[in-house]
């Protein structure tokens, strides 16, 4: 299950953009987390992504035996922005350096040392952040209901809706 509507997307990120401020790194990967997330990608395949597995012509990607369609360009886009980011800023400790790697979202020095991909615990608060500064921003929650198990205001499946809905003060 997939958002079929990209609109809805971008109209987000647009939003929040400004509430990332100097973390411009961390916009991109969480960006591209939300996009990912939203065409489909389990969250437990979002760290085995190698670069190989982006298929630009056919507009796919093919991880662990599963292919997901890409479903809006500004995907190539942050790929292309990710691919260009040496470091993640970190607000405990400032900038934390990207180690080379065939995955798409290249684990930082710290977690390399535990293991060679990206942890599903970032890309849990790259959705969250997101979810928190467009509320911060609009006041508008967006709820995001998925196939398989969830936790509170963060989903951790597959996107099955979003729904933006105004909060009552």
């Amino acid at each position: 299950m997939r958002v079929n509507k990209p609109d809805i997307i971008k109209e987000i990120l647009y939003s929040v953009k400004d509430e990332y401020g100097s973390y411009h790194n961390r916009y991109v990967r969480d960006s591209l987390v939300f996009w990912l997330m939203c065409s489909g990608v389990h969250l437990y395949n979002i760290a085995d992504i190698r670069t190989e597995d982006v298929n630009r012509e056919a507009k796919q990607i093919k991880v662990n035996g599963t292919e997901y369609d890409i479903i809006d360009d500004d995907i190539f886009a942050l790929m292309d922005a990710w691919a260009q980011c040496t470091y993640i800023e970190s607000t405990r400790y400032g900038s934390v350096f990207l180690t080379d790697s065939e995955y798409l979202f290249r684990p930082n020095v710290v977690d390399r040392l535990f293991d060679e991909k990206s942890s599903s615990g970032s890309f849990i608060a790259a959705i969250s952040r997101i979810s928190n500064h467009y509320f911060d921003v609009t006041g508008k929650r967006i709820t995001m209901t998925s196939v398989g198990v969830t936790m509170p205001r963060v989903f951790t499946d597959v996107i099955e809706i979003i729904e933006i809905v105004e909060v009552e003060p």
